[in-house]
């Protein structure tokens, strides 16, 4: 763990949106898992060029390195080729860091499409398939589990209830519909008070457009436990496969980043369209103030 931490801490952008831009094909559904067995190389540089900008976490590239995607894709040998994909992306995060003083945080997604939560498989197969997936990072070099973009209540309790089995800190992230709910409808207020029963370290929302995450922050900030954001650039949501038409100023970014901090936030970072440039900015605004 971090010996001298400086609140907040600075999360690391994006990974899938940085791949792209180097001009590698990320089909769906496994996206930019394909780039940890293909483009090893370039998973480790870009974790890297996130640190030299000052991020205290980076995150792995396990977003879509589940069987169920692997799976999904009809690749040859799924299980084996998932496996061999999240193995490499926890590498790849340990390379890049290595003697560094940071943390790692394993990213682990929505089973199904992160923007389609009616898509949820359901409970019973949702715990089975998150407990292997848990059960994998637990195994590894990793500070914390970061549940990320999740939209469904269903599927937010099916992970959370399993993770005092887990020997790691838990963050859990959320994607917005709006300023007040979460993607499948359910307000903001009830996965609080699901974060609180499961003993969420850290409640943080993701992959929503600034000016939703800026209204969330109200309602997040007294929950009595740490929070934080890491917004998409975007104005408006990204396309399924990371695409982002329109961005926001670095200015407006930035204005957001200190308006949470003022209000207490203990993480702060950037989700799909950031760069380790945004985070390099923003790092040196952050913690000069």
């Amino acid at each position: 763990m971090k010996s001298n931490i400086q609140i907040p801490l600075v999360l690391d952008g994006a990974m899938g949106t940085e791949l792209l831009k180097l001009g590698l094909k990320l089909p769906l559904p496994l996206w930019s898992a394909i780039a940890n067995e293909e483009h090893y190389k370039k998973v480790v540089e870009i974790h890297k060029k996130y640190i030299e900008g000052g991020c205290d976490v980076i995150t792995t590239n396990t977003f879509r390195t589940s069987y169920r995607s692997y799976e999904k894709a009809k690749v040859k040998d799924a299980l084996t080729r998932s496996n061999n994909s999240f193995k490499k992306a926890i590498k790849a995060a340990l390379k890049a860091k290595g003697k560094k003083d940071i943390l790692i945080a394993g990213s682990i997604a929505p089973l199904e499409d992160c923007y389609e939560p009616d898509l949820f498989p359901g409970e019973k197969v949702a715990e089975i398939e998150f407990m292997e997936i848990l059960e994998n990072f637990n195994n590894e070099p990793v500070d914390i589990l970061l549940i990320e973009t999740m939209g469904n209540l269903l599927e937010i309790k099916s992970i959370l209830k399993l993770t005092n089995q887990i020997n790691k800190k838990v963050w859990l992230s959320v994607v917005l519909k709006n300023n007040s709910h979460i993607l499948d409808g359910t307000h903001i207020n009830k996965v609080l008070a699901m974060a609180s029963r499961y003993s969420v370290d850290t409640l943080l929302i993701n992959c929503s457009t600034i000016s939703n995450t800026a209204g969330a922050i109200k309602k997040i900030k007294d929950w009595g436990e740490k929070w934080g954001i890491y917004p998409n650039l975007g104005r408006t949501m990204p396309t399924k496969d990371g695409h982002i038409k329109d961005l926001v100023s670095n200015a407006d970014f930035l204005k957001l980043m200190l308006f949470a901090k003022n209000k207490g936030a203990s993480v702060i970072g950037g989700c799909c369209g950031s760069t380790p440039e945004t985070i390099r900015k923003m790092t040196k605004h952050i913690k000069a103030k």
